[in-house]
């Protein structure tokens, strides 16, 4: 059995198949369709390339809004993570420790060995 996620939640990736390069999402798991590498057996460049897809499909016309007042599109974050910027670096972070602490709640079944 998964932990629970909220409906929204669902359409962002949890992680990577290795093997197809492709995204895995929460229903996909679910239905026994995929399996995901296991968090900390992604390199830097796939863990960046699953917060990237994470941060294009949260929810449409979203803005994030910085402590100094700064504004920022979830297309205008992706391009500052992947330009390794301070806010972009914190953003990466922030995606990658959330997915750290969330997907040692799957069954094992859920990863490829």
């Amino acid at each position: 059995m998964l932990p629970p996620i909220i409906e929204a939640a669902k359409k962002r990736p949890l992680g990577i198949n290795s093997r197809s390069g492709s995204f895995v999402y929460y229903d996909d798991l679910q239905k026994g369709r995929q399996k995901m590498t296991p968090i900390d057996k992604l390199s830097h460049s796939q863990l960046l390339k699953l917060a990237v897809e994470r941060q294009l499909s949260d929810s449409p016309d979203g803005t994030t809004v910085t402590l100094n007042g700064q504004s920022f599109t979830k297309e205008q974050l992706a391009r500052e993570m992947e330009s390794n910027t301070k806010i972009g670096r914190q953003i990466f972070e922030a995606e990658i420790n959330y997915l750290k602490f969330y997907l040692p709640q799957f069954p094992k079944e859920c990863f490829e060995e």
